[in-house]
């Protein structure tokens, strides 16, 4: 029996998440624990910030293309709704809080 196709994805998704977690491991943390604590998809389940670890590995990844709040807020609802589906993603205002401590965090790392 063959895997489903996303799990290939997943899977890739997992090896990048964990090849940019060695390379900065407290940027890494720091945005678990943003994600954690804005919580934008309200998920009870995850019960730790290391639990938003595949997310965060696809939102680092295409983090370096942003150029304001804006992006930020549409490559977390992406990532999201490609990690879970859009229905239970929801809206992209749901990421404003998110995107906005997010873009604090990468423009004043950017600018060290």
């Amino acid at each position: 029996m063959s895997q489903p196709e996303w799990f290939d994805w997943a899977q890739s998704e997992r090896k990048i998440g964990d090849y940019l977690q060695e390379q900065d491991p407290i940027l890494f943390a720091a945005v678990c624990q943003l994600l954690f604590d804005c919580d934008p998809m309200m998920i009870p389940l995850v019960m730790e910030p290391q639990g938003y670890a595949p997310e965060v590995g696809s939102i680092l990844r295409i983090l370096p293309q942003c150029q304001s709040e804006e992006d930020v807020r549409e490559v977390l609802h992406n990532v999201f709704v490609q990690w879970f589906s859009s229905e239970f993603a929801g809206g992209l205002g749901q990421y404003s809080e998110a995107a906005n401590k997010l873009w604090a965090l990468w423009t004043s790392q950017q600018s060290e």
